[in-house]
């Protein structure tokens, strides 16, 4: 069995998120893929099955729990390693089949691998939280009203819904303090939650146990990015970079770009560079 590791939003090996990319998506039921990306230890792992066309691949998502509809890193990672693979210099655009969705990724050669830029689309804005609701959710994650920014909390999708917390101190202090976070997000209407510090960009989530905390998260930008703009806090159709992974050892940097037409939000594009690090072939 082939695979690569590769490293995600990163300038250099041993930074960003790690990620594996695992060639035998036919020979692989989902359990199996669930038991690799156990083994591998990583926030996510896709598998990968390029089609007839190359530019058209389709993937499977896998966190150490469960199987994602969609995700960041490991769209953007996948990416890079098609490029790689084809032996192609010349920028190229792929489109990523997942179970739900396509995704467009456009990738170019840099002097350390690639970079690439993922299209989420226009962002769903799904729910806006109640006083009473966004004090119990501050709550829930080690924070209180004084860490609070003076913009609401709310749950927006450009793939996965994320409870997006705005904060201004106390993003070292946050977690995640109870068994039953999951159960509260649902009521909220979203999968994950990300803390953003909007006075330095810089976000942290984890799973919802608690337990893991993620790296550098690109299904979280869009939604971030998404946020930061409605709320005048950074500018449409200029870089916003997003910093993640530092109290982890892992620094990492996420590009977000909204993209607009006649004042409307027409695409939201999440960008890093890549890394290789390693190909493995497991016996």
């Amino acid at each position: 069995m082939k695979c690569k590791l590769v490293d995600v939003f990163a300038k250099e090996k041993l930074s960003g998120n790690g990620l594996t990319i695992f060639y035998d998506y036919d020979s692989l039921d989902a359990n199996e893929m669930l038991s690799l990306t156990q083994k591998m230890r990583q926030f996510e792992s896709i598998f990968v099955k390029v089609n007839d066309h190359e530019s058209s691949v389709r993937a499977k998502i896998f966190t150490v729990e469960e199987e994602l509809d969609f995700a960041g890193h490991p769209i953007i990672g996948l990416a890079a390693h098609l490029h790689e693979e084809s032996g192609d210099l010349k920028p190229r655009e792929w489109k990523i089949d997942l179970n739900q969705k396509s995704v467009t990724v456009k990738t170019k050669k840099t002097d350390t691998y690639f970079y690439a830029s993922m299209a989420q689309g226009t962002p769903e804005y799904i729910r806006t939280l109640t006083f009473n609701e966004a004090e119990e959710a501050l709550s829930a994650l080690n924070l209180s009203s004084k860490n609070l920014a003076n913009y609401p909390l709310e749950v927006i999708s450009t793939g996965l819904p994320y409870l997006i917390v705005p904060i201004t101190s106390g993003i070292e202090n946050a977690n995640i303090g109870i068994g039953y976070f999951e159960k509260l997000l649902e009521r909220f209407g979203a999968k994950f939650v990300y803390i953003i510090d909007i006075l330095n960009f810089e976000g942290r989530t984890w799973d919802n146990h608690g337990s893991v905390e993620d790296i550098a998260t690109g299904s979280a930008a869009g939604p971030t990015a998404a946020f930061l703009v409605k709320h005048e806090l950074a500018l449409c159709d200029s870089p916003i970079i997003i910093s993640q992974g530092r109290l982890l050892g892992r620094p990492s940097e996420i590009e977000a770009y909204v993209e607009t037409k006649e004042s409307t939000v027409s695409n939201i594009w999440v960008s890093g560079d890549v890394v290789k690090v390693a190909n493995i072939c497991f016996v």
